[in-house]
């Protein structure tokens, strides 16, 4: 009979006890990638970002930041502060979803002092009623405000004159519990004054149900894309028929280079149209440049047809069935320099986003903006989710 060292038996004990902890805590530990929604101010204080990241819960950080601009603006007009208003153009609004919460503020701004105006599209009759009896204007749009009879008002902004400040809060997300529960984003961008007077012209064209306001047509195409005044930050409004101004937008990328070879972009769709195969092809062109191409598409439909018809591979498409972002982010040469825009809004990567629906596209070059835009990226290209078979918008 042999007898083995007692030490060596421990030790392989003692080992094994540690691995098997060591795999319990990885297993109950949250995912290292794991983000909570958040929001934060760029270094120049011109930008502030928010993210939240859906999968099924209901998280109101968008609502709750909205809220909190509209409240300050009530309680400086009720200061005794003049002239401060609030502009809202919103294709979905409902009670659900942080919606009321978001009625109450505006009513208790307009009982402040503050002049409230409301452009809507589908919305809930009882929102409207709420507002309209506590004395806020609301102008409803059952298809497109400008053009009507085509597409739909799908905008999703806030516009705030609070005395000197000027807000322009720029989202991807309606108000209604489903909304509340999908990944999104919002961008707000402070006293950039040649953009807000663009985004405040643009709401009065809706409001109007036409693209003259004040004796002025906004009758081309390049009428509708205004620019701002802080880091060459630009507003794009549609429709704009005949244009693709995304795909105008890759067209203006020359190179990419290792750490500066991003061309990402979020789609809640992407259609089977002369359009979006214009788009797919300057994708695949940059990749071929040796660009870094990303999509994430929230519909089964999309996937299909970027991975089947357009040619783009499989490896550079996910899926994310709660995802209701729309962005497109730069980092590689770009309109002849090396830059980092990054491109928000409401719009979809669709013919009729693009040549019949009243939407909003906003560019902004900022490294701080684009470098959260590209964390937020990345945690959704990490945590991939099954596609949304049909999709809500």
């Amino acid at each position: 009979m042999i007898n083995r060292p007692v030490f060596k038996q421990r030790s392989l004990t003692s080992a094994m006890l540690f691995i098997l902890a060591l795999l319990a805590a990885m297993i109950s530990a949250p995912p290292a990638s794991a983000e909570t929604s958040d929001c934060e101010v760029s270094t120049s204080g011109r930008y502030e970002t928010c993210f939240i990241y859906g999968g099924g819960v209901q998280d109101l950080l968008l609502v709750s930041k909205i809220k909190g601009k509209i409240d300050a603006t009530a309680d400086a007009s009720a200061a005794g502060e003049k002239g401060n208003y609030i502009r809202v153009a919103l294709y979905n609004w409902y009670r659900s979803g942080g919606g009321q919460t978001i009625a109450d503020s505006l009513v208790r701004a307009q009982r402040s002092g503050v002049s409230v105006r409301v452009v809507v599209g589908p919305t809930e009759s009882e929102i409207i009623t709420y507002l309209r009896d506590n004395g806020i204007d609301v102008e409803t749009c059952a298809d497109a405000c400008a053009d009507p009879g085509h597409g739909s008002m799908h905008n999703k902004f806030f516009l705030i004159q609070k005395g000197d400040t000027k807000l322009v809060i720029q989202s991807s997300s309606n108000l209604k519990d489903s909304q509340a529960t999908h990944a999104q984003n919002l961008l707000i961008s402070r006293d950039d004054t040649a953009l807000f007077s663009a985004y405040v012209n643009y709401w009065r064209r809706l409001y109007a149900h036409g693209w003259t306001y004040d004796g002025v047509t906004w009758s081309t195409n390049t009428d509708r894309m205004i620019d701002g005044s802080n880091d060459l930050s630009k507003a794009y409004f549609y429709p704009q028929p005949g244009a693709n101004r995304i795909a105008d937008i890759l067209g203006n990328v020359s190179a990419c280079e290792p750490g500066n070879d991003r061309i990402w972009m979020e789609a809640s769709e992407f259609d089977s149209s002369a359009y979006s195969s214009a788009i797919a092809a300057e994708l695949r062109r940059l990749r071929g440049l040796g660009c870094d191409v990303k999509i994430i598409v929230q519909k089964e439909a999309g996937l299909n047809v970027l991975t089947g018809s357009y040619g783009i591979s499989a490896s550079d498409v996910h899926c994310d069935g709660w995802s209701h972002n729309k962005l497109l982010l730069i980092d590689a040469r770009y309109a002849g320099e090396w830059r980092k825009p990054v491109f928000v809004g409401s719009y979809n990567i669709t013919e009729n986003s693009a040549y019949r629906a009243n939407d909003a596209m906003l560019r902004i070059i900022d490294g701080d903006v684009t470098n959260r835009y590209i964390n937020q990226f990345q945690h959704l290209w990490v945590n991939p989710r099954a596609c949304d078979p049909a999709g809500v918008e």
